[in-house]
């Protein structure tokens, strides 16, 4: 791995996952990293034409999905089993499509998280609590129904900030780790020895360098690792004299599919 970018594993999460766990303050990157990495896992495949693009399932069952991916292949490929994408010059200014729902991705990326055992149970919120509303009860049966009270009310906060706070367990803080170090190693200049050997590293990082790195890190680990390899399994694309790897790269290829699908992400 050390060859294209990064001496670290691949994570264990999903890009949408991952951006939670990082603290992403952009979805679009999420949905784009998730949608390459449903992709490269077999459960989509895509195809650029001259006005635009096709999205269609691949060749892996999606049985057994994790919540949040499962969602994201669901939303894409509706009730059509496949999605036809004009070709958008650019990403969307803000989030205003109607196909995928970030609300709805946010429901299954939590549920997604609380089974991989990313999301802490606060027992220690618990057993305060039930500390506190013994006490009052006691305080209570002795007359002191003031400070009861008041023991009861600093309960039913207390508990009602746990369910509303979000916290990270030791298994979720160990992928945070992972996902960071992965970060730092993408950040890293450094050119594949044997591209073709490396095709298939490259394309299973590309999710996370797209979901992990911004502006000008993400320029450099897309022109050290992605101009000389060969297209990926999941992608076709009409022959017009070009460049093939080259046109998967610009905007004719696998940017413009990205874009323009983000057209039809909203809130």
């Amino acid at each position: 791995m050390k060859d294209a970018g990064t001496e670290t594993g691949i994570p264990e999460s999903s890009c949408l996952v991952g951006s939670w766990l990082v603290g992403g303050s952009n979805p679009m990157q999420a949905v784009m990293g998730e949608t390459l990495a449903l992709a490269e896992d077999g459960y989509l495949r895509a195809a650029a034409y001259e006005d635009g693009y096709l999205i269609l399932p691949g060749t892996r069952s999606a049985a057994g999905l994790p919540p949040d991916r499962a969602a994201l292949l669901d939303a894409i490929l509706g009730r059509e089993g496949e999605l036809r994408l004009r070709r958008e010059p650019r990403p969307p200014a803000s989030p205003r499509g109607t196909r995928i729902s970030l609300a709805q991705l946010q429901q299954s990326v939590s549920k997604a998280a609380r089974e991989r055992g990313y999301v802490a149970r606060p027992y220690y919120v618990l057993f305060s609590m039930a500390i506190a509303v013994l006490a009052g009860g006691f305080l209570m049966w002795r007359g002191n129904t003031s400070t009861a009270l008041l023991l009861c009310v600093a309960a039913a906060l207390l508990g009602a900030w746990s369910l509303r706070t979000v916290h990270i367990s030791k298994a979720g803080a160990a992928e945070q780790r992972r996902l960071l170090a992965l970060q730092d190693g993408l950040r890293r200049p450094s050119r594949p020895a044997h591209p073709e050997a490396e095709a298939s590293l490259v394309y299973r990082l590309l999710p996370w360098a797209v979901l992990l790195l911004d502006g000008d890190d993400f320029g450099r680990w897309y022109a050290d690792n992605l101009l000389d390899v060969e297209l990926p399994r999941w992608w076709a694309q009409e022959p017009d004299g070009q460049d093939p790897t080259l046109r998967f790269v610009s905007q004719e290829g696998m940017k413009g599919l990205l874009h323009s699908l983000l057209h039809h992400v909203g809130p």
